[in-house]
């Protein structure tokens, strides 16, 4: 019957663009967390100052 095919590689590029999107934020959110943790914030020129 006609049914029209899906080229598999779109769909995985696009699978993976959304992965490593997701990876990124996560990992941009840890390294906040931890700022925050160690300088109890999250202001730029207070952890500089902080940091000495």
């Amino acid at each position: 019957s006609g049914q029209a095919m899906v080229l598999p590689t779109p769909q995985a590029l696009t699978l993976t663009s959304i992965v490593i999107g997701i990876a990124t934020t996560a990992l941009i959110l840890s390294v906040a967390m931890m700022i925050y943790k160690h300088y109890g914030t999250l202001d730029t020129n207070e952890v500089r100052r902080l940091k000495g």
